[in-house]
């Protein structure tokens, strides 16, 4: 069965993903696109079905609350892995830009990344010997470890898609292979659940870890199929109809002056490129709105008393949901841009934050999830793509990276911030803390402004 879904992706893929002259790819980067984007799109897929198992907003939280019921530390789990994803990514964003060879250097983080992993299997087993306070830190001790090694490697795995997964595809390629990795994991969610429910804890929790640790590494032996393009080779860009000689035409137009000009550095950016800086308040404040993210499952949990599995059933449900938004994302993301993607994708949590504060029954919560999922498709195929038009190509990595590592700070500022809100005044008012920073971010990204597709100009030239 695994066989034939596998051929039919593939096909799907070839027919879908197909270069014509008119989409201003560089001959190399065409030659090698269909094959790229099919092992791009097994890995995605792969990973977000082990991602099912341990799902940083329901099932870890869930698990965090069976050793404590400190709100604090429950907010902790989907935050230390975010901020430590994002936190290390400015440092590289140096080295990653000027490598030539950056899948090469992609593929061996990707497999450190994929070693934690491992431990969250061999804590829940130890936790009856362990106790619960320890088996706590340990937990969060290996959280801060996936998300710094994820951290380490995102910067590379997304130089690596802009380099192989031309900007005129780039859209409907992140949309299509979330839409698959969203049907992968709604199978891995459904498994989790069995297990969770016909397994002892905490070996029910050992389990499902064990079998995502194994569908990981399948994700990555798709990963290290990709090839590099070479793009040192030259070519006649008016004979052979090309704009560029990268993947992302952004920044091939500029005079070959501009090349050869100095990087700016890192505050030279901020105190020039007022775009960006704004770009950089909305984002930092939308992760504040997304305090409640952790405790939406954990929540729906306690107030109308369900089971843990339960929590593997919102994991599916979101997942359900997030193919309906990667597919309306893909479908019109390389029309309207990244910017509109975001704003709307924004409006969509603040309707789910809308419904977990009024809704009284468990079955109209389950649009919690709904919403939440089609606005969590929304930044995974919109943010970074539009941080990839706000920059030139050569300052694309320190873009990328500056902007992570300055908003991921605001990730672990939510958790402290929506911990005391939950303990002090419940979660009622946290929801409400949340829509409102939430709002004021969708306000503030309206005012970024986006470019027309692959019209942006030089750094030098449109920083005010």
């Amino acid at each position: 069965m695994l066989i034939t879904m596998l051929e039919h992706i593939k096909a799907f893929v070839e027919a879908q993903f197909s270069i014509k002259p008119e989409d201003n790819v560089h001959p190399e980067v065409a030659k090698l696109f269909r094959h790229n984007a099919i092992v791009n799109t097994l890995d995605i897929s792969f990973f977000f079905m082990a991602d099912s198992f341990w799902a940083i907003n329901t099932i870890m939280p869930v698990f965090a609350a069976t050793m404590t019921d400190s709100p604090f530390i429950i907010g902790l789990m989907p935050a230390i892995v975010n901020a430590g994803w994002f936190l290390p990514q400015m440092f590289m964003a140096k080295r990653v830009s000027k490598m030539s060879e950056v899948v090469t250097f992609g593929k061996r983080l990707a497999r450190l990344e994929r070693i934690p992993y491992l431990f969250f299997v061999i804590l829940a087993l130890l936790l009856p010997v362990i106790g619960n306070k320890i088996g706590l830190i340990a937990l969060i001790l290996v959280m801060i470890w996936r998300g710094v090694g994820g951290g380490m490697s995102a910067l590379p795995w997304q130089e690596t898609m802009a380099r192989v997964i031309p900007l005129s595809h780039r859209a409907r390629f992140f949309g299509f292979s979330r839409v698959i990795g969203q049907l992968f994991g709604i199978v891995g969610s459904a498994i989790m659940a069995l297990i969770l429910a016909r397994v002892d804890y905490p070996y029910n929790y050992a389990l499902g870890f064990g079998v995502a640790v194994v569908v990981q590494w399948i994700s990555y032996a798709f990963y290290h199929q990709n090839r590099e393009p070479d793009l040192s080779i030259p070519y006649d860009q008016d004979k052979q109809n090309c704009a560029t000689l990268e993947t992302n035409n952004t920044a091939q137009r500029k005079p070959a002056a501009a090349n050869d000009a100095p990087l700016p550095g890192l505050m030279d950016i901020l105190r020039k490129d007022r775009n960006f800086r704004l770009y950089i308040i909305a984002r930092a404040l939308s992760f504040i709105g997304n305090m409640a993210t952790a405790f939406i499952a954990v929540y729906a949990i306690q107030t109308f008393k369900l089971n843990d599995e339960q929590a593997a059933i919102f994991t599916a449900v979101l997942f359900a949901a997030a193919i309906f938004g990667y597919a309306l994302w893909g479908a019109i993301g390389d029309r309207i841009g990244p910017k509109k993607i975001v704003v709307i994708s924004f409006v969509f949590w603040v309707v789910s934050l809308l419904i977990a504060i009024f809704t009284t029954t468990i079955w109209v919560y389950y649009l919690v999830f709904v919403f939440f999922g089609i606005y969590a498709a929304g930044i995974g195929v919109g943010d970074a793509m539009l941080i990839m038009e706000l920059s030139d190509e050569r300052l694309r990595p320190t873009y990328l990276g500056m902007a992570r590592t300055l908003t991921g700070a605001f990730l672990l500022l939510a958790p402290v911030l929506a911990g005391w809100l939950v303990e002090d005044y419940g979660y009622t008012l946290m929801f409400w803390v949340a829509l409102g920073f939430t709002v004021i971010s969708t306000v503030l990204m309206m005012g970024v402004r986006d470019f027309p597709r692959g019209k942006r100009a030089l750094i030098e030239n449109s920083v005010e």
